[in-house]
């Protein structure tokens, strides 16, 4: 793969040092493709964001970023092409980092988990796991919201209700 688009809701113009939305999902699908071979250092790690995203060159502190981080190499503006300097630029994650990768995260990705299960048996070795965590709330309303469709048997029909079935309103014929 020669480039990759990445989300940032703010991206450092200096260091490519990005701020997503906080779940660590960008990072997850970086690692995975790192994993896979579909993706390699020498990829370049794009970002598409508003000139009002823009941060000023040091305004995220880079030996703050965590490991798993993913800075990009070019940012596009609806004004400016942006490229990094790699002197600049803090390192790109390696692959999964399995020992910051926690329980619940893992749950909830199932490609995550048929990795984990393929390199243990492949290795024949037990890979270490993450911290406990909280998910943040966009995270736990999906699952919850999953766990609610399930329980009701699926969804309701397009402009339908609770309680109301199609041709009219409940107890109707």
């Amino acid at each position: 793969c020669d480039l990759l688009v990445i989300g940032s809701c703010a991206v450092d113009v200096k260091s490519g040092a990005r701020l997503g939305k906080g779940e660590g999902f960008a990072e997850l699908e970086y690692a995975i493709m790192r994993m896979m071979g579909t993706i390699d250092d020498s990829t370049l790690v794009v970002t598409t964001v508003h000139d009002t995203q823009l941060l000023d060159g040091g305004e995220i502190d880079t030996r703050r970023l965590l490991r798993h981080d993913v800075p990009v190499d070019l940012i596009v503006t609806p004004t400016r092409t942006i490229r990094i300097d790699k002197a600049a630029q803090p390192a790109k994650p390696e692959g999964i980092y399995w020992d910051i990768l926690s329980p619940q995260k893992l749950a909830q990705v199932k490609v995550l988990r048929d990795l984990r299960a393929e390199v243990e048996a492949t290795l024949g070795v037990t890979l270490p796991r993450g911290p406990d965590e909280t998910l943040p709330p966009l995270a736990v309303r999906a699952e919850k919201k999953k766990m609610r469709e399930a329980s009701r048997g699926g969804g309701r029909g397009r402009g339908e209700r609770r309680g109301e079935r199609r041709g009219g309103r409940r107890g109707r014929s």
